[in-house]
């Protein structure tokens, strides 16, 4: 265990630590993921000294004592104060009244046992704990999608109160000081205590870098394994990646090879969106438009010595399958090894005992173990042979990507598809940049309204943030044209904000005035059309918002025009 401590962010603190409903709401699962079924696990206390106020006006309260006390006001700040005699320039921290701890614990952890943490602490360094809380709700999936790779993320969060309210200054505490604390939270919860970075050399990492860093060290394992068969595969991918805009070359009069082609890219790409899974969407819609362009090119260059369509669909099934199969032995590999090194390490440790356990109960587990590691051997054998037999139908389905990829590079030959190719990827690149700087000026319209006085958006304001809106949601892959969909793509925007140095009260009211201002909106499927005709570059979009001028409604009820209604 270990007790991280660090300035508390009055913003968020209280939100995320007691899983309010906004806070759920605008949640990026990306940065931290949150059960919704465990959440009924987690514990909270809270200090009688809080008196029904919340974190901001317990800060509020700390400065009025601090002026009271020292008769000067609190520096939360970091300034810069010069020497008259020497010039010098010293930096001088800001105080933090209000700090926070992370605690990793146990599932068993109690608040006991963290209050009584808390208590020897204010004995010894005068520091209050006010609130606490604990969170079984958190964690990761290893494997992305795999409810039995769940990883949980236990641990607490304690609120402190720095300061001494006797003399109105700030407690102060030592690296020394802070090593002792994590000697105590050892003992107090009964767990081994975290090694110190004097001994590392390493730097605390916060929660999603620490998960990255694990995940990396796994997916480095993994790549080791997998390098040869990504390597057969990677003339394939090449050769079918290709997206079906880039092969619309109507002027060379091809027959109706490419306007069949597109004919069934478009049913395609007509199936609806779906509100959840649009990741599983995507690519069940890739693989269907890969396929289409495949048996296209396959006949446009050789035409001539074409196999049945049914032939080639059978050999791109046993291709794919075979990767499938490929990609599940080497992951059962890596289970089946982990679980032997896991029985190796168990009779090491039984080996150790063998004084002080009976002879005979010995020789029956030894014999249990050894049976599960023959039986694991024979498993991990039969999963080499797999291995084997689909590397093989691997590397012959490998010698049709190879006659692709050689047939796209004679289509890149001709001078018109090269021209319209090259056009394609500029487009393309334009229309992204284009995305980023609508989303970068919502965000800066956000801003500017929550700095400002003003009750509403001003048009000009209003129209930056919903061309924001709408450009995060086509980011997201999220449809704008669906309200649902487009508050999600608020609520990202949102994210993107740094809310230092405001109010939580005009925090939530700029959130609250962007919610509404996406609830007003109205975004036709004409729009989206175009929309997605300059991502695939095949269109052109222009950079001055857009739309006609529609009629809203304002927050008071009474009517108004803007320029980004569509």
């Amino acid at each position: 265990t270990s007790d991280h401590v660090k300035p508390c962010n009055i913003g968020q603190s209280e939100a995320h630590n007691r899983r309010s409903r906004d806070y759920l709401a605008r949640i990026n699962e990306n940065k931290i993921y949150i059960r919704r079924d465990l959440i009924s696990q987690n514990q909270s206390w809270v200090s009688d000294q809080m008196r029904d106020r919340d974190l901001q006006q317990y800060l509020d309260d700390i400065a009025r004592m601090v002026k009271e006390k020292t008769g000067r006001a609190m520096q939360t700040k970091e300034r810069k104060v010069v020497n008259k005699k020497t010039g010098r320039v010293k930096t001088i921290s800001g105080s933090s009244p209000l700090r926070e701890s992370v605690v990793v614990c146990k599932r068993d952890t109690t608040l006991a046992q963290l209050r009584q943490y808390c208590n020897l602490c204010h004995e010894r360094f005068g520091i209050t704990a006010i609130q606490i809380h604990i969170h079984r709700d958190e964690g990761h999936y290893e494997v992305p999608g795999d409810k039995n790779t769940w990883k949980p993320n236990y641990h607490a969060h304690i609120i402190w109160d720095w300061m001494d309210h006797e003399t109105g200054k700030s407690c102060k505490l030592n690296a020394a000081d802070m090593s002792a604390m994590q000697d105590m939270i050892a003992e107090c919860l009964v767990m081994e205590r975290g090694a110190s970075k004097a001994e590392t050399g390493k730097e605390h990492l916060e929660r999603n870098d620490f998960i990255i860093q694990k995940q990396e060290s796994k997916k480095k394992q993994l790549q080791e394994e997998t390098n040869k068969v990504l390597t057969t595969l990677d003339s394939y991918s090449k050769a079918a990646n290709i997206k079906q805009e880039d092969l619309i070359v109507p002027v060379l009069g091809v027959d109706n090879l490419v306007g069949d082609a597109w004919k069934h890219i478009v049913e395609e790409l007509n199936k609806p969106i779906p509100t959840f899974n649009q990741k599983e969407w995507r690519e069940e819609r890739k693989k269907g438009i890969k396929q289409i362009l495949t048996d296209m090119q396959t006949q446009l260059m050789k035409a001539k010595n074409i196999q049945k369509d049914e032939a080639l669909r059978l050999g791109k099934s046993l291709y794919q399958k075979a990767m499938k199969e490929v990609n599940a032995i080497i992951k059962e590999n890596q289970k089946l090894q982990k679980q032997n090194e896991r029985l190796t390490h168990e009779n090491e440790a039984l080996k150790t005992k063998i004084k002080s356990i009976d002879a005979s109960a010995i020789e029956k587990l030894r014999k249990t173990k050894d049976a599960e590691i023959n039986e694991l051997q024979k498993q991990l054998d039969k999963a080499e042979r797999q291995a084997v037999l689909s590397d093989n139908a691997a590397s012959r389905e490998r010698q049709r990507a190879d006659k692709a990829e050689s047939q796209v590079q004679e289509m890149m030959d001709i001078p018109e598809i090269k021209e319209l190719w090259e056009d394609i990827q500029r487009n393309k690149k334009d229309f992204m940049k284009q995305i980023d700087r609508w989303i970068k000026d919502g965000v800066a319209a956000i801003r500017e309204y929550a700095e400002g006085k003003s009750n509403d958006f001003q048009p000009e304001q209003g129209n930056a943030v919903a061309w924001g809106i709408i450009a995060e949601a086509f980011r997201c892959g999220l449809d704008p044209t669906d309200p649902k969909q487009r508050k999600m793509a608020a609520a990202y925007l949102l994210e993107r904000m740094s809310w230092t140095g405001m109010s939580s009260f005009k925090a939530d009211l700029t959130a609250t005035r962007t919610r509404q201002l996406c609830d007003a909106m109205t975004v036709s499927k004409d729009l989206m059309a175009n929309l997605l005709l300059a991502a695939g570059g095949r269109g052109g979009i222009g950079t001055g918002g857009g739309g006609s001028t529609s009629e809203l409604t304002n927050w008071d009820g009474t009517k108004k025009k803007t320029g980004w209604g569509v």
